[in-house]
């Protein structure tokens, strides 16, 4: 799926997050790490492992199956706030009888290095840092960043930028963009650093070749380098890939198990190569460079998976309760840090909020992801 933008200054009162479809609609993935655990059921009631055992742990994310809860918000642009974030937080907890403790945060499409290091969440005014502030031992953000201020984007020459990063140009920004999260309270973030990488909608876009491709992991594992160095971080990495986009070979651009602490997959309900025609969920993971394909390689690696962005889609499926079911089978299957359900709608996007417009998927959602956390929760 391409996002367009979700930003915000000092000065904006709003999160404003908006996606719009790569050719008719969007696509994304994620799933686990381990061996190949995931269970793609299709039916509307269960799958291999009783969801009541496995849900989601009490706690911050951890690399490993901590199964955290977390949430894109479903905002509109003329609300901000503590009350206001609690209020939708409380919402979507009290409709799917789950427990959130992260709140996805997208700070990409600043224009400037001095924006870029002072992200939006930062500040107390969108209330996002003081939620996190009001119980900073089971709330986190999880933090959506490019590598680089879209003035520098340059998607048919990404060497231009990628090689000063690589070259090491860029490391006083990371710090100063990691100090700051640091002195706002929100040092244990989970990062999602160049997000949908492999998408050219992105300023970051990785390239179309093979150098572009591995001078772009070298970038990331410089940034990354250089936000731990910062004192007080405990950040989590998300090397987070979108699903089938470009089909480009992941071990072109993974900087290497060192810097990535997390692997993360987006996966909406919607096909990759038929995105009008419903699939089952089995068909959906089992396209090409889908949620299959992301689970062998991060297996491959022993790294904890994510679901950074899932989600219902108006069109072709609309209530889905076997996606649902599907996805709740593979986390609780896999070797999950966290998923996150986008609860985001707006013009132009094809994303579908848990709602009584949706029963039966609601009620899907309660069975996977409804009950309080488990302490200590693990396969």
């Amino acid at each position: 799926m391409k996002r367009i933008g979700a930003r915000k200054r000092m000065t904006v009162v709003a999160l404003v997050v908006t996606l719009v479809a790569v050719g008719v609609l969007f696509v994304r993935t994620a799933a686990p790490a381990t061996a190949a655990t995931s269970a793609h059921a299709d039916t509307t009631t269960t799958s291999t492992t009783d969801p009541s055992t496995s849900g989601p742990s009490a706690g911050l994310v951890t690399a490993g199956p901590s199964r955290s809860e977390c949430l894109t918000l479903n905002t509109v642009p003329s609300q901000s706030g503590l009350t206001y974030v609690e209020s939708l937080v409380s919402s979507f907890d009290s409709l799917t009888n789950s427990t959130v403790t992260c709140i996805s945060a997208y700070v990409i499409g600043t224009q400037t290095w001095s924006q870029w290091i002072h992200p939006w969440v930062v500040n107390s005014e969108p209330g996002y840092s003081e939620w996190v502030a009001k119980e900073p031992q089971t709330r986190q953000l999880v933090i959506a960043m490019n590598l680089i201020p879209n003035g520098l984007a340059n998607v048919k020459n990404p060497l231009r930028w990628e090689k000063s990063c690589a070259a090491g140009a860029y490391d006083s920004y990371a710090r100063q963009f990691a100090t700051n999260l640091v002195s706002a309270g929100l040092e244990n973030s989970v990062i999602r650093l160049g997000p949908e990488m492999n998408g050219v909608w992105e300023d970051d876009f990785i390239g179309n070749k093979k150098i572009e491709q591995t001078t772009w992991a070298k970038c990331f594992a410089k940034e990354v380098t250089s936000m731990r160095q910062v004192s007080g971080q405990h950040f989590l990495m998300d090397w987070n890939v979108n699903a089938c986009v470009g089909n480009y070979p992941y071990p072109n651009f993974y900087p290497g198990n060192a810097y990535v602490d997390i692997m993360g997959l987006d996966l909406y309900d919607v096909g990759c190569l038929s995105p009008t025609t419903s699939l089952t969920f089995a068909q959906l993971a089992s396209e090409r460079a889908g949620l299959d394909h992301f689970e062998a390689f991060a297996a491959s690696k022993g790294k904890p998976m994510s679901l950074p962005e899932w989600g219902l889609a108006s069109i072709p499926s609309g209530d889905d309760p076997a996606y649902i079911n599907g996805i709740g089978a593979t986390v609780t299957n896999g070797d999950f840090a966290f998923e996150t359900y986008y609860d985001q709608a707006g013009p132009n996007l094809k994303a579908l909020p848990l709602s009584s417009s949706t029963p039966r998927s609601v009620a899907a959602f309660q069975t996977w992801f409804g009950g309080a956390p488990k302490s200590g929760s693990s396969n």
